[in-house]
């Protein structure tokens, strides 16, 4: 080994030394004690630590003294989440650790108090904020499923789909004004799988500035490439022929032929949104057909008779087809996940929109 290639070698050995030097000071752990009292559990019950996000770990265990009270320990680089873990009466408390000490006390009347750092006061306020809103939420479903008949379903799920809207601003207001801190990322990873593609995109801007060090910036484009994926938008809409509920075969080509857009709506009849869909359509039907927008429902029902009662009922003026399965080819063509699945299709047979709302068609009857 020549002296150029030594002296070369050596350089990037004290580079990388120093490197590796200074990702060891930034993830450099801190000691803190987490001290836990229950008025709840008896002496002897096991507790368990667990760092919860980005990877759940166990981190210690311990269980209740003769006072009730236990003293957890950990290492670890913060702030991060972690739950803290008992049975018999179960508990599951979630907490934000930084520097210093963490203590939890369960109250006899099941109140949990923590007192933590300002991570997780601030974790305790948004959850003071949720919990009405949840309940209220968990309340309409229940309603829902308590319904007697269709007209207080469809009363249930308005009411159930407007708290629920309620909810998710609420969660993603807090995340924007803790965008700067471990929150904002916990609260994001938390409710990934609850997340619009809308909501998806807004938070992908919002955590752009971090995206090489964030822990959601991946789980979110993993997500929307999801979206993306199963997206027909701007591609050509897949052809078919199916049976109408007159009993004729109707295909795409002839739709796009006579109309200059087409408007397909899976659905079924057992769909509360879908029939909620149906009505909310009808009254804009007519100025719909006159400016040559086709509207054509292809029902997924497996129970034709079920279909026919419900296009009946909902009193439904136009063309309706069936696709009898969620698995049938033209269910699968369109990539239908969930019902009503919409989309918008012109007469070069390009979708030009999906998930379609009936206030989207309204905008469309003034342009048109």
């Amino acid at each position: 080994m020549n002296y150029y290639l030594k002296r070369t070698v050596l350089v990037m050995i004290i580079i990388t030394s120093a490197i590796c030097h200074i990702s060891a000071v930034k993830a450099q752990s801190v000691k803190m004690n987490i001290e836990f009292s229950s008025a709840l559990h008896p002496a002897g019950t096991k507790l368990k630590l667990y760092r919860e996000w980005p990877k759940r770990v166990l981190l210690d265990t311990g269980s209740l003294n003769n006072e009730r009270k236990c003293v957890l320990h950990l290492t670890d680089s913060l702030p991060a989440v972690f739950t803290l873990e008992a049975r018999k009466p179960f508990f599951n408390q979630t907490i934000i650790l930084e520097k210093g000490v963490c203590s939890i006390a369960l109250k006899a009347d099941s109140q949990v108090v923590v007192q933590g750092g300002v991570l997780q006061n601030k974790l305790e306020q948004y959850l003071k904020v949720m919990s009405p809103l949840e309940k209220e939420w968990a309340a309409t479903g229940s309603k829902y499923t308590k319904a007697k008949n269709l007209d207080e379903k469809l009363i249930a799920e308005r009411e159930n789909k407007e708290i629920a809207e309620k909810v998710q601003s609420a969660r993603m207001a807090f995340i924007k004004n803790n965008i700067t801190n471990s929150l904002s990322q916990w609260i994001t990873y938390r409710n990934i799988n609850l997340w619009q593609q809308k909501d998806l995109k807004t938070l992908s801007a919002w955590f752009l500035a971090t995206k090489s060090t964030n822990h959601v910036s991946k789980e979110i484009e993993r997500k929307l490439l999801v979206y993306e994926r199963r997206s027909l938008l701007g591609k050509k809409a897949p052809s078919f022929i199916l049976p109408s509920i007159k009993g004729d075969s109707i295909s795409l080509d002839q739709l796009l032929k006579n109309n200059k857009y087409v408007l397909i709506d899976f659905w079924a009849s057992w769909c509360t949104p879908c029939r909620a869909t149906n009505r909310n359509i009808a009254p804009l039907y007519a100025d719909l057909k006159s400016k040559g927008i086709a509207v054509v429902s292809i029902s997924v029902d497996e129970n034709k008779e079920l279909w026919k009662k419900a296009v009946a009922s909902d009193q439904i003026p136009w063309l309706q087809l069936i696709s009898a399965s969620m698995q049938s080819k033209a269910v699968l063509d369109y990539q239908v996940q969930t019902l009503p699945s919409t989309f918008l299709i012109d007469q070069n047979g390009l979708v030009v929109k999906q998930g379609v709302e009936v206030e989207e068609l309204k905008k469309m009857l003034l342009n048109n």
